[in-house]
């Protein structure tokens, strides 16, 4: 549905380390690195794009990304990764049968204030 995304975060080299951290268990790796931009995505692609902003809000009020883990263990280790970089838990790893049956996932704040979700396999 989407061609890529981008956020503004207040410290690329900060936020870079964090999306390292996060994206390292789902498979992607950063695809672009300039003084004013970060690329990540699989296979070369430049799908989530993070770059710096100013000013008092930098998160979009209500936004919220979803990433798909592939396994649990790929869920439980990309948490781990973004609360050991500073996220804050909004909902932590593990089986969410409020959401659906079958929901197994998490989400945080990032250190700029987005809301990141890590799920297993695809929400319908």
């Amino acid at each position: 549905m989407f061609d890529h995304l981008s956020i503004g975060v207040r410290d690329l080299a900060v936020a870079g380390r964090f999306y390292d951290a996060l994206f390292a268990p789902l498979g992607h790796a950063k695809t672009r690195e300039e003084a004013t931009e970060l690329a990540y995505g699989s296979n070369g692609a430049w799908q989530f794009w993070l770059y710096p902003v100013g000013g008092e809000q930098v998160a979009g009020l209500g936004a919220h990304i979803a990433f798909r883990a592939e396994t649990r263990e790929a869920v439980d280790a990309a948490y781990a990764a973004a609360i050991d970089h500073g996220a804050r838990t909004v909902r932590a790893a593990g089986p969410h049968p409020d959401i659906a049956p079958d929901y197994y996932g998490a989400v945080v704040f990032d250190l700029d204030g987005n809301k990141i979700e890590i799920v297993l396999g695809a929400m319908h």
